[in-house]
């Protein structure tokens, strides 16, 4: 031991309580980190469309919507939030059905998107409607007409909602 040995440092030793600590949470955090599973399930969808894989993509959409259940439930989300949260994703889901020239249910899945956003309408909303609509030719509906009964639902936008609103427009034809 030299005489300038009280200046070098000790190592300190690791705090084992801390550390089992540490891995615990972390290993908690990989568990339910639920819109990181969420995100990556969403960017495996739009790799599946991109190489027309729909029926994949559309697995992994549903999976998307599955872990941001899992999240909202463990956030403790509102009956907005959640269905807010679920139907985000119906916007990527909307385009599959377009691709295939599914016209109808795509302008379903689009209205769910909307009624969900209403408190909180954006740009786009107006934009997909505009096209998913003029996509399914209704005869005895007018856009104008289908964006004020979107407008004055405001009671909880489930998609069954969305889906009886676009029956009654292609019922009448």
């Amino acid at each position: 031991m030299g005489l300038f040995s009280i200046f070098k440092r000790k190592k300190p030793k690791p705090d084992l309580e801390f550390e089992n600590y540490a891995q615990e949470v972390m290993a908690d955090f990989q568990r339910n980190d639920f819109l990181g599973k969420a995100a990556e399930a969403g960017h495996k969808a739009k790799a599946a469309v991109k190489e027309m894989q729909y029926d994949k993509a559309w697995g992994f959409y549903q999976e998307q919507k599955s872990f941001y259940m899992q999240h909202a439930n463990r956030s403790g989300f509102t009956a907005n939030q959640v269905l807010a949260l679920d139907a985000s994703v119906h916007e990527d889901m909307a385009n599959i059905l377009r691709l295939e020239n599914k016209h109808e249910v795509a302008l379903v899945n689009i209205v769910y998107w909307i009624l969900a956003g209403v408190d909180r309408p954006i740009k786009r909303h107006q934009q997909k409607l505009k096209s998913y609509f003029n996509r399914c030719k209704l005869k005895n509906t007018e856009l104008p007409e289908a964006e004020r009964i979107i407008a004055t639902n405001k009671k909880l936008p489930e998609f069954t909602l969305a889906k009886s609103i676009v029956s009654e427009w292609v019922s009448r034809g």
